[in-house]
């Protein structure tokens, strides 16, 4: 009777633990948020044109944000839920601040950063909702093993 007990506890013991692994980087439906780079291709309803792109990554390890633009870099912290109507919270973004005649769409997304509130996958596209639900930025995954085969890294 005591060894049934004892495999029952193991048994749900290692259930729990799986399950609190698997609900560390947030919602599973966002597992691959760091795993890859992503592109901004379109902006507050707006088709992104190619010599505007905007990159961002999720630094796991740091909890940040790095992204560059055609212009400027920036960056922000974040946090990751299991809500899936608040999954992600962005917070302190900055930015540098190098002059250039057009920069009208990496400062828009940079300052609706922190509006972002979820965050869904739809296959290889990222999508970036503020807490109405409205679409701010819809983003394509760029794998980084593509990225830095490309680099020669």
């Amino acid at each position: 009777m005591k060894k049934g007990w004892m495999l029952a506890t193991v048994g749900a013991a290692a259930v729990l633990l799986s399950a609190c692994c698997a609900c560390r980087k947030g919602s599973p439906k966002i597992a691959n948020l760091e795993a890859d780079d992503w592109r901004l291709i379109e902006f507050l309803g707006a088709a992104v044109p190619t010599d505007k792109a905007v990159t961002l990554t999720f630094d796991a390890a740091e909890k940040m944000i790095y992204g560059q633009a055609p212009c400027n870099n920036f960056f922000a912290g974040y946090s990751l839920y299991e809500d899936p109507e608040h999954n992600i919270e962005i917070k302190n973004a900055g930015v540098t601040r190098m002059y250039c005649p057009d920069t009208e769409i990496e400062d828009g997304f940079v300052g609706r950063l922190t509006d972002i509130k979820r965050l869904k996958l739809e296959g290889e596209r990222l999508l970036m909702l503020d807490g109405e639900g409205n679409l701010v930025a819809l983003l394509q995954a760029v794998p980084r093993t593509a990225k830095e085969g490309a680099n020669g890294k």
